[in-house]
C-alpha cells in the first residue's frame, strides 16, 4: 500500500485544528493508501501546538507527526522544512495544503487519481474572500501574466513526487507554487472550489499579497530580466531613430530642432540607465541565488510522532 505524507503548515491555527483534522480523517479513510498527518508548527503563538499534541485519531491507515520548529521561519520555509522530512521518510506522494480550511480535503482523492505524475497542481476555482481582496488578486495574475507569460493560478496546494520533493530540498524557494511551476517535469492540473476558512481572519492581507506577489516573480528572476533585456532594446531603438531624426532635421533639410526632443532624449537615456542597472543587479542576484543550491539540508524542528497506527 503507497504511503502519503500530507504536510500542514500551521500559524496561529488552535481554533480550527480539531475541525480540520476530522474533516482529513473522513475523506482519508475512504482511500486505499497509508497517509502520514504532518503538522508543521511554525511558532504558533497560541495554543496550536498543545492541540496538536493531543489529536486521537483511531483509523488504522492514518498517522499524525508534529513537527515543531524551533522559531518561527515563514509559511514557505515551514513548508521546505516539511519537505526535508518527508524526503527522510521515503514516502511515495507528498501532498501539501493550508492548515486553514480553504483548501478542501474532498480534493485529495481527485489528487491520488494522478500518482504516475511528478506534481498535481491544484488550480483555485471559486474563492471566497471579499471583493477587494480578489480584485487586487486578479490585478496580481494579470500583471504576472503580462510580464512573466503565463498564468499562476494556483497555490501550494498539490501533490509531488519524490523526484521533485528532493528537488525542493535540494534548492531555496521563496513562492513554492512559482517554484514548482518551472520545474520541468510530468505535470498536471485539477481545479478545485476553495472552502471558507475555518476560523478567524486570512492571513492573505494587501501587505502579504504584496509580499506573495513579489516572490512570485522573484522566483522568475530570469523571466523577468529578459523583459529588461527586450527594454533596453526597445529603449536603444528609441534614442537611435530619434537621434536620426534630429540630425536629419538639423543638417539634412535645415530645420530647427524641435525643443522637446532633448527632453525625450535625456528621459530615454535615463531610462536605459535604469533598466541596464536593474539587469546587472538581477543578474548578481541570480548569481547568488544559484549559488545556494544544492545546500545541506538543515532541520530545524523538533519531531513528534502523535498518534502512530501504522509504520513509518
Amino acid at each position: 500500500m503507497k504511503k502519503i505524507a500530507v504536510l500542514l503548515p500551521c500559524f496561529n491555527e488552535s481554533s480550527g485544528i480539531d475541525i480540520l483534522t476530522n474533516q482529513l480523517v473522513t475523506e482519508l479513510e475512504k482511500l486505499p493508501f497509508l497517509f502520514a498527518l504532518i503538522y508543521i508548527d511554525d511558532g504558533s503563538l497560541d495554543d496550536t501546538k498543545a492541540r496538536i499534541q493531543n489529536l486521537k485519531i483511531a483509523s488504522p491507515t492514518i498517522n499524525t507527526v508534529l513537527l515543531a520548529l524551533k522559531f518561527n521561519m515563514g509559511h514557505q520555509k515551514a513548508i521546505q522544512q516539511g519537505l526535508i522530512y518527508a524526503h527522510s521518510k521515503n514516502f511515495d506522494n507528498v501532498i501539501i495544503m493550508d492548515a486553514d480550511g480553504e483548501d478542501d480535503p474532498a480534493a485529495i482523492q481527485e489528487l491520488l487519481k494522478h500518482t504516475d505524475k511528478d506534481l498535481v497542481q491544484v488550480i483555485r476555482g471559486k474563492r471566497n474572500e471579499n471583493w477587494r481582496f480578489k480584485f487586487f488578486y486578479r490585478l496580481y495574475q494579470s500583471l504576472f501574466k503580462v510580464v512573466i507569460g503565463k498564468r499562476l493560478n494556483f497555490g501550494n496546494f498539490c501533490m509531488m513526487s519524490p523526484k521533485l520533493v528532493n528537488t525542493a530540498t535540494e534548492n531555496s524557494f521563496v513562492h513554492l507554487a512559482a517554484f514548482l511551476d518551472n520545474q520541468k517535469c510530468y505535470k498536471t492540473q485539477v481545479k478545485w472550489d476553495r472552502n471558507q476558512r475555518i476560523s478567524g481572519e486570512s492571513k492573505m492581507g494587501f501587505k502579504n499579497l504584496f509580499y506573495h506577489a513579489v516572490n512570485s516573480f522573484v522566483e522568475n528572476a530570469q523571466s523577468l530580466l529578459f523583459v529588461f533585456i527586450k527594454l533596453c532594446m526597445f529603449l536603444i531603438l528609441g534614442i537611435l531613430i530619434l537621434t536620426g531624426f534630429i540630425l536629419y532635421k538639423k543638417y539634412v533639410i535645415d530645420v530647427a530642432v524641435p525643443g522637446w526632443s532633448s527632453t525625450l532624449m535625456a528621459t530615454l537615456f535615463n531610462s536605459l540607465l535604469i533598466s541596464i542597472g536593474v539587469f546587472v543587479l538581477g543578474s548578481l542576484q541570480l548569481n547568488i541565488l544559484s549559488k545556494q543550491t544544492g545546500h545541506k539540508k538543515v532541520a530545524y524542528f523538533t519531531e513528534s510522532q502523535i498518534v502512530e497506527n501504522w509504520k513509518i
